[in-house]
């Protein structure tokens, strides 16, 4: 007889036995947990002693991953065995890929082609001799302005490092699924404590810590960049409720966790709209309404899995009960009435930026293959700002821009045509790895993929990716959700 077709609840078939997680990954999580989940209260890991920190933390998980595992009748269901890790580190191609970034970075930190030189009335750079051949950068202080090669290799370091552990850590899907609510969860803390900030009127991040920015929001400085994380906490949050959903419907659950993650999201929603983010309102309002689209459909292709509507409308009556109290408490009118003023109008700050991004454009162009090197934006874009008029303050006093507000400009702007290739041939890798594994058919991979995306998007906005927890939290989500589509189609094969 023909196999039996595939239904999309065969994706949430579980085995009768739950096997125990190994102590070595289950010391790699937390450790991971640990990591990630102090970068966004660290302030965002802005600062330099935050992201010696984080370096360490991914040191630490890195070698716990590596140790070998003694695997007896307690964590698999044949012989024991003994798993070493260090063979299909060597078979990842992120892995290389990862070195041959940070090697570009080094020799770049070590053939400056600009030098930064501090006078009674400020700073400037002057150029060097280098080899043109080779990759270049810049040479300035390590805890001046925070930018250079060596405070970029830092932060790029730590997220290469957590990378390659959760990609060789990981083993069990229970392990994956965990990594990924602790993440959402530590979202809606920050969103929580976001939105008290706001009833409270807090002076100060902490209500202690004098903020640089006063744009802060969260423990970030920069809204923008709490936005941004938040709406890593919302696409995670509505993957997991997806995913609870339908194993519910399979299983024929009471209850489940899915009306929590539910809630979850509500609350990181909101959070991102009180935060006064624009463009992580916008990111969010766009995946919002791709999730509830992918929602109708999958019902509509398979009404006989809707075994109980009044569930899906007391959850829905829910939501809009708990928006409508938020939208009275919080004041979110105000907040849409802000984001259409800003949206709406023509502000110097956008205007600033779109001059900005041509500045940064040209100089993506006059050094297109090798650029300027890791963490030189900061220091060489006065080159190119002085063509703008008005990107200058009053009376032709110099703004400082310490990022274009474009990630998708400045990184090409920092490491050229060959180090994009690397960046480049890793989303590739991704792409493949997921696709291989039908990442479609699985609503949480499919999910948490499209918001990962969008927040690609939104970089084209704001320096979103400059953050270190923004961008630590954003590579490691990768390797979980393809892990988890792997998991996923293995026990739906076996």
């Amino acid at each position: 007889m023909p196999p039996r077709p595939l239904t999309p609840l065969d994706h949430f078939r579980a085995k009768t036995k739950r096997l125990r997680i190994h102590p070595l990954e289950g010391a790699c999580l937390w450790i991971v947990s640990l990591h990630l989940i102090l970068l966004p209260w660290a302030l965002g890991a802005m600062y330099w002693w935050t992201q010696a920190l984080s370096l360490g933390l991914a040191v630490l998980g890195f070698a716990l991953a590596l140790y070998p595992r003694e695997y007896t009748s307690d964590y698999t269901e044949g012989a024991a065995f003994r798993l070493l890790s260090y063979p299909k580190l060597l078979r990842f191609p992120i892995f290389w890929a990862g070195l041959a970034l940070f090697l570009y970075i080094f020799v770049g930190g070590l053939n400056p082609a600009w030098s930064y030189v501090q006078g009674d009335k400020g700073w400037w750079m002057v150029a060097v001799d280098h080899i043109p051949w080779l990759p270049s950068g810049v040479r300035v202080p390590f805890f001046s302005g925070g930018g250079g090669p060596w405070r970029a290799l830092i932060v790029y370091l730590s997220g290469w490092l957590v990378v390659c552990t959760v990609w060789i850590g990981f083993t069990r899907r229970r392990t994956v699924q965990l990594f990924l609510m602790v993440l959402a969860g530590n979202g809606v803390a920050l969103a929580i404590f976001g939105i008290a900030q706001r009833l409270l009127h807090a002076p100060k991040i902490f209500w202690f810590f004098p903020s640089p920015n006063e744009s802060f929001f969260s423990s970030f400085i920069y809204k923008n960049h709490a936005g941004a994380y938040l709406v890593l906490a919302l696409v995670l949050s509505t993957g997991l409720a997806a995913w609870y959903y339908l194993r519910g419907l399979r299983r024929m659950e009471k209850s489940n966790p899915a009306g929590l993650f539910v809630f979850f999201a509500a609350a990181v929603a909101m959070s991102i709209v009180v935060s006064f983010a624009r463009g992580a309102t916008i990111t969010a309002i766009l995946f919002l309404a791709i999730a509830v689209a992918a929602f109708v459909v999958f019902q509509i292709r398979n009404p006989d899995l809707l075994k109980k509507p009044l569930v899906i409308g007391i959850m829905l009556i829910g939501f809009v009960f708990f928006a409508r109290v938020g939208y009275q408490a919080l004041s979110l009118g105000e907040a849409w009435t802000n984001m259409s003023r800003l949206i709406k109008s023509h502000e110097t700050s956008v205007e600033s930026r779109q001059l900005a991004t041509q500045a940064t454009w040209e100089m993506v162009q006059a050094n297109p293959w090798g650029g300027y090197g890791a963490g030189s934006f900061r220091y060489v874009f006065p080159l190119y700002q002085q063509h703008y008029p008005q990107l200058l303050g009053d009376r032709g006093v110099r703004l400082y821009w310490t990022h274009a507000h474009n990630d998708l400009l400045e990184f090409p702007a920092e490491f050229g045509i060959c180090g994009m290739a690397i960046l480049v041939f890793g989303a590739g890798y991704w792409a493949l790895r997921l696709l291989r594994n039908f990442f479609w058919e699985n609503p949480l991979a499919l999910l948490v993929s499209i918001g990962l995306l969008l927040l690609v998007a939104h970089g084209w906005t704001d320096f979103i990716f400059h953050n270190p927890a923004v961008l630590l939290t954003w590579c490691a989500i990768w390797p979980a959700i393809t892990l988890w589509a792997e998991y996923e189609e293995l026990n739906l094969r076996s």
